[in-house]
């Protein structure tokens, strides 16, 4: 089953006078339980491309599926809802309310929209499988780097949502870290088949994952398998 699925995408920005392509005619589809990794520099529009799939930017050109929905016939209050319910969005670094305790943080988005049960319970068993469920009480400011990017993880599980889309979910981070949130990853996609989109810099995701794509000032290529 399709996930989702870019057809011809492009997303234009001017620049002064001049315009460019921060994405050029890009074209990827996902299946249910992918793992699918976009490497490039940055600037090259990964981060852009990321956020089109998340209804957050709207492309200049093109069409983009989410589980068999286009996202151009939706109001904004239907992309919100769509991406709570279907969407698991791991932004670029420590993107969590510091006034709020860890847990508060995970359940977010659950409470946001009412989606019913034992909301508490999933969140402090996400934090459990994640090594971090003696932190629930604390708040973000107490927590390593490595700490909050689990959060985040969590927070992105808490709706079960059909794909998780992160971008850099390893910046920033030692190498140790690094491996640690990929191995997540790695375990969430293999042990339940959880799909996943990641866009990085960081080479070490390659170790990761069953298909790889290049992005170089906008377009997106695949490469070999990995």
């Amino acid at each position: 089953m399709k996930i989702l699925r870019f057809e011809n995408i492009s997303r234009e920005y001017a620049r002064g006078s001049a315009k460019f392509l921060a994405v050029n005619n890009a074209n990827l589809e996902l299946e249910s339980g992918d793992f699918v990794n976009i490497i490039g520099r940055s600037g090259s529009g990964k981060s852009t491309l990321l956020k089109m799939a998340a209804g957050i930017l709207t492309p200049t050109s093109g069409k983009i599926e989410l589980d068999g929905e286009i996202l151009a016939a939706k109001t904004d209050a239907e992309l919100s809802r769509m991406r709570n319910y279907k969407i698991g969005f791991i932004p670029q670094g420590a993107s969590v309310l510091p006034n709020l305790t860890i847990i508060e943080n995970v359940i977010l988005p659950a409470i946001l929209w009412e989606h019913g049960g034992d909301i508490a319970g999933y969140a402090m068993i996400l934090l459990e499988k994640f090594g971090i469920a003696n932190l629930a009480n604390s708040y973000p400011d107490e927590l390593s780097g490595g700490e909050l990017r689990r959060v985040l993880i969590a927070r992105a599980l808490i709706n079960h949502p059909k794909i998780i889309l992160a971008d850099e979910p390893t910046s920033n981070l030692d190498g140790e870290s690094s491996q640690n949130i990929l191995q997540i990853f790695s375990r969430l996609n293999s042990q339940e088949n959880v799909t996943l989109l990641l866009v990085s810099h960081d080479l070490d995701t390659l170790k990761f994952g069953k298909r790889v794509f290049e992005m170089n000032d906008g377009v997106l290529t695949q490469k070999s398998v990995l």
